[in-house]
């Protein structure tokens, strides 16, 4: 490990690399989640259950949005749902590969995570372009931590240990 690597470490053994890896390790989690729900929408109950418990909701606005979510999965039917399920689970593969080969320091983790990263970047902007008022500063934030990343990662690379053959 080079001087400049242990000088970035926590008490604990805790550095920048291992706090990015826990980022990927929740972000993993809710994509877990993400997935559980995209499953669950494949039983055909489930609209009928979404719109009877949208019956309950009194607020007009919540209330459009649940109706707008039993559309929207209705919208895909089972084949759309099935390719949602491939791709977020494809996605928190992804995103696990990263936070394992982060934590344990790997060189090719932080290029993996890199690379991911600053490819999601340029949506971001977008999605930031296009935001809600209510959602622009969430949208901001997870595009400076983002950025953020990618000027670490980018920084240990270019200044961390030299390549072994």
């Amino acid at each position: 490990m080079t001087a400049r690597r242990a000088a970035g470490r926590v008490a604990g053994g805790l550095d920048g690399l291992r706090l990015i890896a826990l980022l990927k390790f929740g972000k993993a989690l809710l994509l877990l989640a993400t997935a559980y729900g995209v499953y669950r929408a494949l039983n055909p109950a489930l609209a009928a259950d979404l719109i009877h418990w949208s019956g309950t909701i009194t607020d007009r606005f919540e209330r459009g949005l649940a109706l707008k979510l039993v559309d929207w999965i209705h919208d895909l039917g089972p084949h759309g749902i099935d390719s949602v399920l491939v791709v977020t689970l494809g996605y928190t593969g992804l995103v696990v590969t990263e936070g394992i080969g982060l934590w344990l320091r790997r060189r090719w983790g932080e290029w993996l995570c890199l690379v991911a990263t600053a490819a999601l970047v340029p949506f971001e902007v977008w999605k930031l372009m296009h935001a809600r008022d209510g959602h622009r500063a969430l949208v901001a934030g997870v595009l400076a931590v983002n950025i953020l990343i990618v000027i670490y990662l980018w920084r240990q690379l270019r200044g961390g240990r030299k390549s072994t053959r």
